[in-house]
């Protein structure tokens, strides 16, 4: 409902319609039904066969719908790189709709989501594809147990910290959503709150690339646009985007450990930041054409 609801939102017709592209693609689609129209007529004509002669107003019409839909906005946009078979999606949806996908996700160095917000991607994928809080906190508990980690402490009590770019692989009960990448991609201070750092982000995203290129399969990866929430990053969408793209253009370049990555923009973030989907389309055509 609310991909349909960022469809018909003001901010998706304001920066998608054109009149002018309206109107050129109205007048090419009658053009081309009018003159088949004449050519049919005409040899049916000299065959004298009766044909039916639609009225010009259901042609008019028909050219107006046709028009409108080639001019409707298009929430999903892909750009294939230059010379490689893969494919990079911008998307409005939500990332836990993406059947089939593996998803990336931030999280903290201490991998803990005790002071984290409930509308924090990590903990929605927690609380959406596991039964309990305490089942998620095993399985990630075992899959960070050979990890390097030192002692830190938050509230008085013991906590552990790892590296940035520490990642480790979940794999829900429930299948909806293939698996995911948990990936260290900010410090945390005494207090719980992360450290705002552009180089932590990009580290823990060069990380996620090479973990999934030594250890992953070959399957569709989709992301959300990280940094600017709990991180605290101070740059815009655009920029955090760019991040993205240019540290997963510059990895698949070496090894091609995915055919399909999936940049996914929630529909409330689309409307309420006002995002360019067509900026952000002729960004990735350009990167993908020439390189990051």
């Amino acid at each position: 409902m609310k991909r349909i609801r960022a469809f018909f939102s003001r901010h998706a017709w304001k920066v998608s319609f054109s009149f002018k592209r309206f109107f050129l693609q109205w007048f090419s689609i009658f053009a081309i039904l009018w003159t088949f129209i004449d050519f049919a007529d005409f040899y049916a004509a000299k065959a004298k066969a009766n044909l039916w002669n639609p009225p010009v107003w259901s042609v008019l019409l028909t050219g107006i719908l046709i028009a409108g839909w080639l001019s409707r906005p298009r929430l999903t946009r892909t750009v294939r790189l230059k010379d490689k078979d893969v494919a990079i999606h911008i998307k409005v949806d939500d990332i836990f709709r993406q059947k089939g996908c593996v998803a990336i996700i931030p999280a903290n160095n201490w991998f803990k989501m005790d002071h984290v917000s409930e509308a924090s991607v990590q903990v929605q994928y927690r609380d959406r594809f596991f039964g309990s809080e305490a089942e998620f906190n095993r399985l990630a508990e075992s899959r960070l147990a050979n990890e390097p980690h030192v002692r830190g402490s938050y509230n008085g009590e013991p906590v552990k910290e790892y590296a940035l770019g520490t990642v480790i692989r979940l794999e829900p009960p429930s299948r909806s959503i293939k698996a995911a990448y948990l990936v260290a991609t900010a410090r945390l201070n005494p207090f719980g709150r992360a450290i705002p750092s552009r180089d932590d982000l990009r580290n823990g995203l060069i990380a996620a690339w090479g973990y999934i290129a030594a250890r992953g399969g070959r399957e569709p990866l989709v992301i959300p646009i990280m940094g600017s929430g709990r991180h605290r990053i101070n740059l815009n969408r655009f920029e955090l985007m760019h991040d993205i793209v240019q540290s997963f253009v510059q990895a698949v370049d070496h090894n091609k450990f995915t055919e399909e990555l999936t940049i996914v923009i929630h529909p409330d973030s689309f409307i309420r930041h006002q995002y360019s989907l067509n900026e952000m389309e002729e960004y990735l055509n350009y990167v993908c054409k020439f390189g990051a």
